[in-house]
């Protein structure tokens, strides 16, 4: 007794443990937590290091070299690399996926301090730090406050905002980044310090001295021992400016010392007002959807409270909406998927019982999906959670959970209505005959997923196994619907002989009426957005792009959809007909058959050479980024004043451009990226409530910002291509001259390659600097060190601080420094005073010479080399030729023996994944024809169906070319999907066409009445899947689509225009194809025959 007989003999276990099934995936469904994507940690550690004052040669020198050195004998590194900047290091270590990251922070920290005594003393901090996907924020808001008083808005955010947010549940952290603190300052008189004979550097030296708590020791009083400290922190600032210098001097004789806030480097403004960067981070076991929910209701009631003229809040980036978006796609696939799927078997089979069954086993089986996933998570503590690439795979799967129960209840309801069996007997035999491709073909869908499991050295599998594991169980419960629930079902409903044709043509007709009726009420009551996709997609064309208002959409598709049900009513059995005269064309004519498939195949894979590779499909989201270049020697207040123009422009006209809102900021980057950016960003309204798509306003802001100013260039996107549109060269070399000299050549190479344009060079000079040359014999006979001396220099420039102050809300930094006066030219630096060891003043301009000279900006080392990065952008559909053509080029470039070049780790990415997915394809392809080969006990009628694959192809190749889509990742999940569905129909063919001469039939007539017996199912399956997947595909190819159809579409795209043209060629070719390889493998037996007999008679 197999599954199927089983739950047919015993109705009332199969309902008791169906129901169980659905209750508990009920419950599943809210237990299983819900995430913006799945919990990955980076293999990578970064380590950044704050230097002040300091030139990026010096940071390369006396820190990034240090560190790389201390870290590169770490185990299973695969890269390091460093940026020496201004004033700041960041090492970058890249691990092998399989390292334990928790183990080799406590490594990494370990060598720090072993290091840490070969770094400059005056190095401020060491941070090291690890990207896991549960450190970024999951709100952040732009805060703007319309008071001019800096404090009024901390104090805000530190008794109103931080308070009231941390005590929400989930919300783990609160952080305002761009605020400024204020600061305690000395600032120095050169003048009156020259007047009293002192320079600033004993003034600094008092202040950090008498600023000091110190342990003195033990003392035993009574038998106890007891700390003794000295307290010599100052608790006033009173203290400060009565602290004595000199005899009759003291601080405040030569210095004003003043609490306030420091020069300005850096701004963030919103809709022409100063504003600051909020983020809400939850806690590790929060619900984030939750989270954010009661985070943004208790941020609407403080702007409430206080004022919205006031406070201003403008949100940048919400990722609970993407999973809220994610569940709302996924429900009105699976609405859409099911209706259509409905629809179908109805149209095929004309019968409502069938069409309740189907319809019963989608519920069913997602249902089954979340028990599964959450008892994975409970009992197998698997990390799955309800995220965007698991609720990606779902969606993916909705059109292939009905494919087993079609073939199933088809094989059912032949049985019962045309082979005149008994219910319960056309359900056992009809279940068990198609058990066997069922399954084999559920595990050839199943077995292209495998590699993507077990695959764990490439970055996707990161990612995407989520995506696998929940495809491979929906595939599987499914599977189990179909051999279980499906039979049982068949066998109640189906009781009744002849009800399959009984029913008459008005009734198909008004049940058909009926479900456009029920789509049209569903689609207006929750999934408009969808259906508004499925509408325009299936109607435009049809309709001649007729401007007709929602009801009539709905009449016009009654109108044109009911003579469909009409034609299915009457042809059904002539289509049969028809179909029997094709095979026995093709069979009659098999060479002709072949030539022609051949030249149709040829045709496809040329054209699919014309397609373009990407990494992945650019998102365009409902904002607009321009990165600003400007001259290097514009210091905050020139930016500032550049950002004010463009606001006084763009804001009056920010209903014209559907703008919501305008940023402009100069950041030095955050916790998250270490990177300086001067960016104006713009928010835009959604794109229901908008006139234009953000392609559209990009092209419009861009034509009205300034183009005349000198050395200034809004470039839409980030800088150096980091959207992931453009492609590099990296040279690397110990000699940095010798790179510079090679760099050249590279980039003149560059601009000349078709499609690339920006081409800029990681070389960038810096901002003119004043390098000073100490006369170390003149400075040595004062008693003076060159130390000494650039210490004294950068406590008179007010670069370097001095100690801390404590106040009631904590510490703030002391910065002792010249007045702004006394520190505005060269001159003046010339004209410092220092004093020797006999007291003697001596100035600066005495003891060095001064030259202006231009240093790197940034210096760049892989793998402990010196690197150049040339970089250029390119459109995105040409990212892959444009590196192409360059690896060609710059394989004619001379290279000095000991330098080396390679394509930039973005590129090398992108071939990496394009290598991983050819391999997997192989590997999955290799899976399927070990199950074919088990399923058949042949070699030969694998290939029979391999060559289904082969036609896919011509449809993927079609379909990617007409509708303009780039062969990205996303489309390369979706050709491996193709993979395992294409097969399934070929599976069914041949095992039924196998059955027939089995039972004696001769081979013309078993491969025309399996033909004709296998029609129906294989064009109900991928009617289908193919209409399961409309829903993802549409919002790409109509609307404006701006995030989730653009970035998941290609999948749905490659998936329907595969699984068209295979199921097509399919059921025309594969006939000859049976026939041809039959003949081989006879041809193939026969030889090996003769020749055992050939060797058998001299034995003999």
């Amino acid at each position: 007794m197999n599954i199927s007989e089983f739950a047919i003999r015993k109705p009332i276990t199969a309902i008791m443990v169906a129901l169980s099934v659905i209750v508990l995936g009920w419950i599943s469904l809210f237990r299983l937590p819900l995430e913006y994507l799945p919990d990955v940690t980076f293999p990578r550690i970064y380590v950044e290091v704050s230097y002040p004052s300091s030139s990026p040669e010096e940071v390369e020198r006396q820190i990034s070299r240090p560190i790389e050195e201390a870290l590169g004998s770490l185990t299973n590194i695969k890269s390091i690399s460093s940026s020496s900047y201004s004033n700041r290091s960041s090492v970058r270590v890249e691990f092998g996926l399989d390292v334990d990251m928790d183990l080799v922070g406590v490594q990494v920290r370990d060598r720090l301090d072993q290091v840490r005594n070969l770094l400059p003393d005056d190095v401020e901090r060491i941070a090291v730090r690890r990207i896991n996907l549960e450190d970024f924020p999951i709100l952040e808001f732009s805060v703007s406050w319309a008071g001019s008083d800096p404090d009024e808005l901390a104090n805000v955010f530190s008794q109103v905002i931080s308070p009231r947010l941390q005590r929400l549940e989930g919300v783990g952290s609160v952080e305002i980044q761009g605020l400024a603190e204020k600061a305690l300052f000395v600032e120095v008189d050169q003048n009156r310090l020259n007047a009293h004979g002192l320079d600033i550097r004993r003034l600094n030296n008092a202040i950090r001295n008498n600023n000091r708590n110190t342990s003195a020791g033990f003392v035993r009083d009574g038998g106890r021992r007891i700390a003794v400290r000295a307290i010599g922190e100052f608790q006033r600032v009173d203290e400060i400016r009565q602290l004595p210098l000199d005899d009759d001097i003291v601080v405040q004789d030569v210095a004003d010392v003043s609490y306030d806030y420091p020069e300005k480097e850096w701004f963030e403004r919103l809709d022409g007002r100063e504003s600051v960067t909020l983020e809400i981070q939850k806690s590790s076991k929060a619900n984030m959807v939750t989270t954010a929910a009661l985070v943004n209701a208790e941020l609407d009631a403080i702007v409430e409270e206080i004022g919205a003229d006031r406070l201003k809040l403008q949100l940048i980036r919400d990722r609970s909406t993407a999973v809220t978006d994610g569940i709302r796609n996924l429900s009105q696939s699976a609405i859409l998927g099911g209706f259509l799927a409905v629809g179908v078997i109805f149209l095929f089979l004309r019968n409502y019982r069938s069409t309740v069954i189907v319809g019963a086993a989608i519920p069913g089986s997602v249902l089954t999906v979340f028990l599964i996933m959450y008892s994975f998570r409970h009992f197998a503590e698997a990390t799955i959670t309800l995220n965007l690439i698991s609720m990606m795979g779902l969606m993916v799967a909705i059109g292939m959970l009905v494919d087993p129960a079609v073939v199933a209840l088809e094989n059912i309801y032949r049985k019962r209505y045309e082979r005149g069996m008994s219910a319960i007997d056309a359900a056992i035999e009809g279940a068990r005959e198609i058990g066997l491709p069922v399954v084999a073909g559920s595990l050839t869908t199943i077995c292209v997923f495998v590699p993507m499991i077990f695959i764990t050295d490439s970055r996707s599998s990161m990612f995407m196994r989520d995506f696998a594991i929940t495809v491979v169980i929906s595939v599987l419960a499914s599977l189990v619907v179909a051999l279980t629930i499906v039979p049982l079902a068949a066998s109640r409903a189906f009781g009744r002989s002849g009800e399959g044709r009984a029913e008459s043509i008005t009734k198909q007709v008004i049940g058909f009426i009926g479900l456009s009726v029920i789509s049209y009420a569903v689609y207006s009551t929750g999934v408009r957005e969808s259906a508004t996709w499925l509408w325009e997609g299936a109607l435009w064309v049809l309709a001649g792009f007729a401007d007709l208002e929602w009801t009539a959409w709905t009449g016009l598709a009654i109108a044109l959809l009911t003579p469909l049900a009409l034609f299915f009513r009457f042809r059904s059995y002539g289509l049969r007909g028809f179909y029997e005269r094709v095979i026995s064309g093709t069979l009659r004519y098999r060479w002709t058959t072949v030539a022609v498939a051949c030249t149709i195949m040829a045709c496809g894979f040329q054209v699919y050479g014309l397609i373009e590779k990407s990494p992945y499909r650019y998102q365009p989201t409902r904002r607009v980024d321009f990165s600003v270049e400007h001259p290097r020697n514009w210091d905050t207040a020139d930016l500032l004043e550049l950002f004010l123009k463009v606001e006084e422009m763009l804001i009056p006209m920010k209903e014209e451009l559907d703008i919501k809102a305008v940023s402009s900021r100069k950041s030095r980057g955050s916790r998250f990226s270490t990177s300086v950016s001067t960016r104006l960003t713009l928010y835009l309204v959604d794109a229901e409530q908008g006139q234009w798509t953000t392609d559209e306003v990009k092209k419009k802001v861009s034509a009205l910002l300034p183009q005349d100013i000198p050395g200034v260039r809004f470039k839409s996107g980030r800088r150096r291509g980091s959207s992931g549109v453009g492609v590099g060269v990296e040279i690397k070399g110990r000699n940095q001259e010798i790179l510079n000299m090679i760099a050249e050549d590279v980039e003149l190479n560059m601009q000349g390659i078709s499609g690339v344009h920006d081409v800029e060079s990681s070389l960038e000079t810096g901002n003119e600097e004043i390098r000073v040359t100490i006369d170390r014999q003149r400075a040595q006979r004062l008693g003076l060190s060159p130390r000494s001396i650039a210490t004294t220099v950068a406590t008179a420039l007010g670069t370097r601080g001095n100690s801390k102050f404590k106040t009631d809300d904590g510490e703030i930094d002391i910065t002792v420094q010249l007045k702004e006066e006394d520190r505005a030219t060269l001159d003046q630096l010339m004209n410092s005073q220092f004093e020797s060891d006999r007291g003697e003043l001596v100035s600066f301009s005495s003891l060095a010479n001064f030259d202006y000279e231009k240093g790197p900006n940034t210096i760049r080392r892989d793998d402990r080399m010196s690197t150049v990065t040339i970089f250029a952008n390119t459109e995105e559909s040409a990212r892959y030729r444009a590196g192409t053509q360059m690896t060609r080029r710059m394989n004619s470039v001379p290279i000095p023996r000991g330098y080396s070049w390679q394509m930039d780790r973005s590129f090398r990415w992108m071939q990496q994944e394009q290598n991983e997915g050819n391999f997997t394809m192989l590997f999955a392809a290799l899976l399927i024809y070990i199950i074919m080969a088990s399923l058949f006990e042949s070699y030969v009628h694998p290939f029979t169906i391999m060559f289904t694959i082969g036609f896919a192809f011509i449809g993927v190749a079609v379909g990617l070319y007409s509708f303009n889509v780039t062969m990205d990742s996303n489309a390369s999940y979706g050709l491996l999907i193709l993979f395992g569905i294409v097969v399934n129909n070929g599976i069914v063919f041949v095992d039924h066409i196998n059955r027939y001469r089995s039972q004696g039939y001769p081979r013309y007539r078993a491969i025309v009445e399996g033909g004709k017996d296998r029609l129906r199912p294989i064009l109900m399956t991928a009617t289908t899947t193919i209409l399961g997947l409309i829903p993802l595909v549409l919002p790409m190819i109509y609307g404006q689509a701006e995030g989730w159809g653009r970035r998941w579409g290609p999948i749905g795209l490659v998936v329907i225009s595969g699984l068209f043209a295979s199921t097509i060629l399919t059921l025309i070719l594969l006939p000859t194809v049976y026939s041809l390889m039959d003949d081989l493998s006879g041809w193939i037996r026969r030889t090996v025959a003769t020749a055992r007999t050939a060797n058998a008679k001299p034995a003999s």
